[in-house]
């Protein structure tokens, strides 16, 4: 009798055999593949790929992103990260959308997740309705347009119960205050500020709904789902990035501490990853002044601690750098 082949591990982000469980990963990954991997890996490159080819792949994956970020989410979860938010649970999400489908995704696991919009029924859609045919994004923190209603079950009670039970409730970053309610869970924050369009010439920037929350957490970890400093492809957006804010960033890395990023599944001009951030510790060093000096008054400054089994490796390198180190 012939021996039965063993089952081999899966690594990295695979999702083989769960697509069918995440909609929107299955639809997005179908569209990648059915790319060449020539273009996939080089499509910004001139030398690579030719203008109209990468006009007709970029205007059938806009119609289709659209329809999916309407639909489910601006980000992808797949089994590696939402691995990633069990270990890091209780998590409360401000901004989970009209759609709720992290926490959703979430909640299928058994994950503790509690989640919160000011907009139960549009938060974070594109909506195309402007004269010219414009897209915008419905603001979780700012929007207070009408939407078509959606098929759940909506209550005029501040909450929205989807079809498989899962409840969203309203609210926003001041949530983050009730201490009691909210408890010592971990803060989810997926394309927190998409509508911030820092340096558009003619447009107001959108308060930063990140900020905000950090503003009012008092928890000690921070997950964010998106593009951070540095990593977009995009010029417009550089070097921020389309999901969140330079105000919300800024303040993240200045109090906080990355201890995990994960690339997630991305469309071909995004570079979306999972960050885990832990809330730093301060030690203050106070330089005493001159007494004799009237004018010469104490200093003190702050420094953060970072521990050693927190702290992110410093030596990184491209593979065609790799040999270097």
């Amino acid at each position: 009798m012939a021996k039965k082949k063993k089952k081999g591990k899966t690594s990295g982000n695979s999702d083989k055999g769960t697509n069918t469980k995440n909609p929107l990963l299955k639809a997005q990954s179908q569209f990648l593949q059915s790319l060449p991997t020539k273009v996939r890996d080089n499509f910004f490159s001139n030398k690579q790929v030719d203008a109209d080819t990468r006009a007709e792949i970029w205007s059938s994956q806009a119609d289709l992103g659209e329809d999916l970020v309407n639909q489910y989410s601006w980000a992808t979860p797949d089994e590696r990260c939402l691995k990633i938010l069990k270990h890091f649970a209780p998590i409360v999400e401000i901004g989970c959308g009209a759609n709720a489908y992290w926490a959703r995704k979430m909640h299928e696991r058994g994950i503790d997740i509690m989640a919160f919009d000011t907009q139960l029924n549009q938060g974070g859609q594109i909506t195309s309705n402007n004269a010219d045919g414009a897209s915008t994004i419905e603001s979780t923190s700012t929007s207070t347009k009408s939407s078509k209603k959606r098929k759940r079950k909506d209550k005029d009670d501040g909450k929205k119960v989807f079809e498989d039970g899962f409840v969203i409730h309203q609210g926003g970053p001041n949530i983050l205050d009730n201490t009691e309610k909210i408890g010592k869970r971990s803060l989810f924050l997926c394309y927190p500020d998409e509508d911030v369009m820092e340096g558009s010439e003619g447009v107001e920037a959108a308060e930063s709904m990140g900020a905000s929350c950090l503003e009012h957490f008092t928890g000690d970890t921070v997950i964010h789902v998106g593009e951070v400093y540095g990593d977009t492809p995009s010029m417009d957006q550089a070097p921020w990035g389309r999901s969140s804010g330079p105000q919300f960033q800024q303040r993240l890395a200045a109090e906080y501490h990355c201890i995990l990023k994960a690339k997630l599944t991305n469309w071909l001009h995004v570079m979306d990853t999972i960050s885990v951030w832990k809330r730093s510790e301060l030690c203050s060093i106070v330089f005493a002044g001159d007494e004799e000096d009237d004018n010469d008054s104490d200093e003190e400054v702050e420094y953060r601690h970072i521990p050693k089994d927190e702290t992110l490796p410093t030596d990184v390198a491209a593979p065609c750098a790799k040999h270097l180190l």
